[in-house]
């Protein structure tokens, strides 16, 4: 089966907060089926519900909070009422400081796991999206291998290729060894070698990565091999696009890597 084609909206997060309706709107009208949500800018979830509705969007996955501690409840809640089945940390619950060391990936694997176990009785699964730092050496092993090696494969791991190969890994053999977890995929494209300064910034959505520079770019026109990546990605469901920031017309950049990805997928 083929998959999905869908489109991480924090791409279009300004768009969004100016008018999410119309963003939406144009979104579907590109030919997306399927949106991955990361917050509800100049919305509601009710209001999004409503609005995918009418235009037959799905809304399969999310980035946000896991589903732990007081908010738990209300974290499935949103993902019950979009009809989300995968719900995926835009980043970890400490950030990078999660990655530091073998013990804090550890203690960081247990919060998924915990995560895991309770969605898994709403018929939800949660997931982790990485940057970049997850992919250097800690202790003899890449750091994520840590976090692989500490989490039951329920746990899934949506591979954005971008970072992936930003970190220094080859994104074909990631996704290969992310095996059945590699149900999502971020196919974002960009200049790897363009390295401007990266630096924490705190948004509505949490914490997020900056640059002075804009590496990233339509799907296709970047250095990341997004056709072998599709090829080595076999249990990938839903291929994301993703678009951090843009140098262009982000609208005409997303529009640009659906018909990319619509022709490789």
């Amino acid at each position: 089966m083929k998959p999905t084609i869908s489109v991480q909206l924090y791409s279009v997060r300004e768009h969004a907060a100016a008018d999410y309706e119309k963003t939406i709107r144009a979104i579907a009208a590109m030919g997306f089926a399927a949106v991955e949500t990361a917050g509800f800018p100049g919305s509601t979830v009710d209001k999004a519900k409503t609005l995918f509705g009418e235009l037959k969007l799905t809304a399969p996955s999310s980035h946000g909070g896991l589903p732990i501690g007081e908010e738990k409840h209300k974290v499935i809640e949103i993902a019950q009422k979009l009809g989300t089945k995968y719900i995926i940390t835009g980043v970890s619950p400490r950030f990078k400081e999660d990655f530091v060391s073998v013990d804090s990936i550890k203690a960081a694997a247990a919060l998924y796991t915990e995560a895991a176990e309770f969605a898994a009785k709403f018929g939800i699964q949660v997931g982790y999206h990485n940057h970049d730092w997850e992919m250097r050496e800690l202790e003899g092993k890449p750091a994520y291998r840590w976090f692989l090696e500490n989490t039951p494969e329920t746990v899934l791991w949506e591979a954005d290729v971008f970072w992936v190969k930003f970190g220094g890994r080859d994104p074909v053999e990631f996704v290969k060894e992310i095996g059945k977890r590699g149900k999502l995929i971020h196919m974002k494209d960009g200049r790897v070698g363009k390295k401007g300064e990266f630096k924490e910034a705190i948004t509505s959505s949490g914490k997020i990565m900056v640059s002075n520079d804009k590496p990233f770019l339509p799907a296709g026109t970047g250095d990341i091999d997004l056709v072998a990546v599709a090829k080595a990605a076999t249990h990938m469901e839903y291929g994301v696009v993703e678009i951090d920031s843009y140098e262009g017309d982000m609208m005409k950049g997303i529009a640009q890597s659906y018909t990319y990805l619509k022709g490789i997928l």
